[in-house]
């Protein structure tokens, strides 16, 4: 139970990580998934955290849970923009809707 808690917690700390850094280089709004997705291995890595090890369950190598946890905990970002979403915050818009103010617009003269 705690294991699922933790998850979901983790995934909405990356949910937040990444929207602050999209907010530092509007840039990345174009790699959103990329930039969620990486992120999120590399920080179930660095925690050496598996959801497969709190529920018991063995697989062939230690790397695999990590690394699939890491791609759970990038799905669990769309959790949360869609809880947020319904709850009419801003924050469950698109990645590109959200920091459309802060992108740099270039017409031609």
């Amino acid at each position: 139970m705690y294991t699922l808690a933790v998850t979901l917690l983790l995934g909405l700390a990356l949910f937040k990580i990444v929207d602050v850094l999209e907010d530092l280089v509007p840039e990345l709004t174009r790699f959103h998934g990329l930039v969620t997705t990486v992120l999120a291995i590399v920080g179930a890595f660095a925690i050496d955290y598996s959801l497969f090890a709190g529920f018991g369950v063995a697989l062939r190598e230690a790397w695999m849970g990590a690394f699939i946890t890491g791609l759970a905990l990038a799905g669990t970002t769309s959790l949360w923009r869609a809880g947020f979403g319904w709850l009419g915050s801003s924050e469950g818009q698109a990645p590109e809707q959200r920091h459309q103010a802060t992108r740099h617009m270039t017409r031609a003269a």
